[in-house]
């Protein structure tokens, strides 16, 4: 029989393990190396640390063998060369940015409907560190496509969050081709178990692995992943920007990555069921979800996607007003930010992760007040449709 690439949930069952030694009697789990420094052994030894020259540990900040063990996990389940392990989601984006942008002179570009908090990051690059950032429209290709072949990077998320646009991958990157600028996808809402940006070309995936690869909503952190191998300037740069994480939270996501393959599964399930529930709700005015065969991008998602995932948003008829009654009524659903958890969650990004967007630029990105956003949790499907139900109608 031939040897092929173990599947994914195989993969993940064995994130960071070792076996070196089959029957050698080492733990199976990784150790945590909860260890600010490292002997350096000689004067020898540690020059050939410090210059490269071999592989070894000098301060945590520089490196750390769980940190280690979880980028080399992370890398291989997103396809890449290498990945950088950061503190936290955005200390990705910005990681990614910076390394992106090297030696570039063109805007940073990005679409409007971006992540709360990764707009709040792009306003303080453009007032603060004074680079040229440029936010466009993304669902008018024309004039997306135009700004990507004069970028000096590209920021992007698809599905976007909390409105479930997608953005063409393929297209965005021959685009930045012409520009030789790199693509960023933030990929924490896709996941890489329904979606393979690399195949499309693009150069960096940043997560946020609080959300679905850790999946436990008990620690904060983030990862850059290279399509190509990295380079020395790309671990200065994330090395210097303070953003690196500890071996715990580490450890803790090389164990939320063993059952990722299998929580996915059940997020899938799960929201793709309530999507098609909540668009036959009679309470419920919109839903935004990728995986709706109404959705109006419903060819690229099935050239571009796997699967619609477990995170959606919808409007009520009611309005507003309508949206405070439905989160102020949830028993079973928590009324909390993030997503990604075992658990259902629901919130209002006007009111939470999109607050720090100006009003006027939240309603041309079409976050409106009374939008609610709903992470869909693996609990049994019976009870997120109830509790869901009695919530829109007071029952």
């Amino acid at each position: 029989m031939s040897q092929t690439k173990p599947g994914i949930a195989t993969r993940c069952a064995h994130a960071g393990t070792r076996r070196a030694v089959p029957g050698g009697n080492a733990p199976f789990q990784p150790p945590i190396a909860q260890s600010t420094i490292f002997d350096l052994g000689t004067s020898a030894d540690a020059e050939a640390v410090f210059s490269g020259e071999r592989p070894g540990f000098a301060y945590s900040r520089f490196g750390n063998p769980t940190v280690e063990l979880l980028a080399e996990a992370i890398a291989e389940l997103e396809g890449g060369a290498g990945a950088l392990i950061t503190s936290s989601g955005n200390a990705a984006v910005l990681c990614a940015v910076t390394a992106a942008l090297e030696g570039r002179t063109g805007p940073l570009v990005a679409h409007q409907d971006v992540y709360g908090g990764s707009f709040e990051l792009l306003q303080i690059l453009s007032t603060v560190c004074r680079i040229p950032v440029e936010t466009v429209d993304s669902s008018d290709a024309g004039a997306w496509q135009a700004a990507v072949a004069k970028a000096g990077a590209v920021l992007l998320e698809t599905p976007s969050n909390p409105l479930m646009r997608l953005i063409d991958l393929e297209a965005t990157v021959v685009a930045a081709r012409q520009a030789g600028a790199s693509v960023i996808i933030d990929n924490t809402v896709a996941t890489p178990f329904n979606q393979r940006p690399f195949a499309a070309g693009v150069d960096w995936i940043v997560h946020s692995t609080t959300k679905y690869l850790n999946g436990h909503s008990d620690m904060i952190g983030g990862c850059v992943v290279k399509r190509e191998p990295l380079t020395a300037k790309n671990r200065c740069i994330h090395k210097n920007l303070g953003g690196t994480v500890n071996a715990f939270d580490a450890w803790l996501v090389l164990r939320g990555l063993r059952s990722f393959a299998l929580r996915m599964e059940a997020h899938n399930r799960n929201g793709q069921t309530v999507a098609a529930w909540l668009g036959c709700h009679p309470a419920v005015a919109k839903v935004y979800y990728a995986g709706d065969p109404r959705h109006a991008q419903a060819v690229l998602f099935q050239r571009q996607m796997r699967h619609g995932g477990a995170l959606l948003s919808f409007e009520l008829k009611g309005g507003a007003e309508a949206a405070m009654r439905f989160i102020d009524r949830l028993r079973l659903v928590v009324h909390a930010v993030s997503l990604g958890g075992m658990e259902s969650l629901a919130t209002r990004p006007a009111m939470s992760s999109h607050r720090g967007m100006p009003p006027e630029v939240r309603q041309r990105a079409g976050v409106s007040d009374s939008l609610i956003r709903l992470s869909v949790g693996v609990e049994t499907l019976e009870d997120i449709l109830a509790d869901l139900d009695q919530a829109l109608t007071g029952d």
